[in-house]
């Protein structure tokens, strides 16, 4: 069910893409309708720190890490994720990226003693290509990435709506995000199973999970205190399927990650 669920909503972005990249074809080259390079594009780095309460069974953890935003309509800097554009009009961006997956577990920091037999699930580097049509209704966005550091060797698929809202003469900006996550069997079994060598040393019974349909919601908003310096905080939730949440890894259905920081505009 879950398979023919994905099927038909990457059908659904296909067929989105597809038409509306077609009038720009028949014209000329898509990428030819690209806008400029902005040459007047600024860079922003800054530093945030991230309290991290992942569905399994471990106590909470908070990492700090510098973080980088910059856009000039060619290449970009989005956080944890960096790319080129294949094509970005101001109505239509297809993007292919290089992004940081932090989902992790650390064995030796998990809640029973037999858990702590089992090996660490480590943060990965995925690689990635979106397309996101932006409506007067918000942007409606697509994304498939896979693992490139050996870790999963899976890959996983994101639908979404992006909106983005000013206020206070435009110093304070939010950015709601909801949307569904599919991850393959790959992605699953290694960050939520439990294979035979596992099994024999620590006593838990196997477990291989399947792939997965998760819920998400990301809101971030960023406050200009002056020219040069904004802050912002921003909190992410995904609820865990049946396919993870039936994991001996892990004790709740909900994925969270609070940030906190501040960035500075070059």
């Amino acid at each position: 069910m879950k398979k023919h669920v994905l099927a038909a909503v990457v059908g659904m972005c296909a067929f989105a893409s597809s038409s509306a990249f077609s009038a720009s074809l028949w014209q000329q080259p898509f990428w030819q309708n690209s806008l400029p390079i902005n040459h007047e594009a600024r860079l922003k780095m800054g530093v945030n720190a991230s309290f991290n309460q992942y569905a399994y069974a471990q106590d909470g953890d908070i990492t700090v890490l510098p973080q980088a935003f910059y856009d000039n309509n060619r290449v970009y800097i989005e956080g944890a994720e960096a790319g080129v554009y294949g094509l970005k009009d101001g109505t239509n961006e297809w993007r292919v990226s290089l992004g940081y997956d932090s989902r992790s577990f650390d064995a030796g920091e998990a809640n029973t003693e037999a858990l702590r037999e089992l090996n660490d699930r480590d943060a990965s580097v995925m690689v990635g290509t979106s397309y996101m049509r932006i409506t007067p209704y918000g942007g409606f966005k697509g994304q498939i990435e896979t693992d490139v550091m050996g870790n999963s060797d899976g890959t996983t698929v994101k639908v979404a709506h992006l909106s983005k809202f000013k206020y206070a003469d435009d110093k304070v900006t939010v950015y709601p995000e909801v949307g569904l996550l599919w991850a393959d069997d790959k992605y699953n079994k290694y960050y939520y199973g439990v294979d035979a060598a596992e099994s024999a040393r620590s006593g838990i019974g196997q477990y291989t999970p399947n792939s997965s349909i998760n819920p998400y919601l990301n809101i971030s908003a960023s406050y200009d205190i002056n020219s040069h310096f904004s802050a912002f905080v921003s909190q992410y939730l995904e609820y865990m399927s049946d396919e993870q949440r039936n994991s001996p890894l892990v004790d709740s259905r909900i994925d969270s990650k609070t940030k906190v920081g501040f960035n500075y505009q070059f």
